[in-house]
């Protein structure tokens, strides 16, 4: 709001003044909205560039994928024959050659995805999820120091994309552990709970600093990041893998004093879609 004062004429001693009263609020409303939509449309940008960028990534990375898979099953043979001495270097081959196959999957899972807009659903157990994430936590808590503790309930059949699933988690154990890096006695913890046919819930929590309750709503924002070289891409993906099984990502603050994410798993197809 902007007031004008002005003298009348021929008066060298005013006995009126004239006052001029503009309402500015609908303008700088004007100029809000308008600073918000440019900050929309470049996120837009950055992200349509992302996924073309995903797209030619998705194509050029599968054959060097394949290549050293190849690799590695050759050389995992010459270890063979080199007797016991060979054992330990044979199952790190091994367990390399696993992670190649399982980054190939997800590569063709997103081709797939962008191609068709479609998922892979099947039945799966969630034991048999983790239990394959088991090398990456180990690698994941051995160059961080943090231990990461899985404790899953039993009655775990679930409907679920697995390489969706296991990558959704694989964020969340990452995102945990980066919170409580560095600090002395950081922990991570990995728990499912059956809730009989209303669903499976998975939840990934940490000791750390926690979410402020007023940045929880924006910390699934595609580019919202506190990593120096982080994307911001994580959560939001995360969420979208949720979402696409029927369900929702919430965050909280874990029993431990940290942040908890959670999210449940179908028990049918029917769910899964809705």
């Amino acid at each position: 709001m902007t007031l004008q004062a002005a003298l009348l004429p021929d008066q060298a001693a005013p006995e009126h003044i004239v006052v001029s009263l503009a309402d500015q609020g609908e303008s700088e409303a004007a100029r809000k909205r308008a600073r918000d939509l440019q900050t929309q449309l470049e996120q837009v940008w950055r992200l349509n560039s992302l996924g073309q960028m995903a797209a030619t990534l998705a194509h050029e990375l599968n054959q060097p994928l394949t290549a050293a898979a190849v690799y590695l099953h050759a050389g995992h043979a010459d270890v063979v024959r080199s007797g016991p001495l060979g054992d330990s270097a044979g199952r790190n081959l091994d367990l390399a050659k696993t992670q190649i196959l399982r980054a190939g999957e997800i590569i063709r899972r997103m081709r797939d995805l962008i191609a068709t807009g479609s998922r892979s659903f099947s039945r799966e157990h969630v034991q048999s999820m983790i239990d394959d994430l088991s090398p990456v936590f180990s690698l994941i808590s051995r160059d961080s120091d943090v231990p990461i503790r899985c404790e899953i309930d039993a009655d775990d059949l679930v409907v679920a994309d697995r390489v969706q699933v296991q990558q959704a988690l694989t964020n969340l154990v990452r995102n945990a552990v980066d919170a409580v890096g560095g600090q002395s006695g950081g922990a991570v913890a990995v728990t499912g709970r059956s809730f009989g046919v209303e669903g499976y819930e998975l939840t990934v929590e940490d000791n750390g600093p926690g979410i402020p309750e007023a940045e929880r709503a924006h910390v699934f924002q595609p580019m919202a990041t506190t990593k120096s070289g982080g994307m911001g891409l994580g959560l939001s993906v995360t969420r979208a893998i949720v979402e696409s099984h029927g369900g929702q990502l919430i965050v909280g603050r874990s029993a431990q004093g940290g942040a908890a994410f959670s999210f449940r798993l179908p028990r049918t197809l029917e769910a899964a879609a809705a």
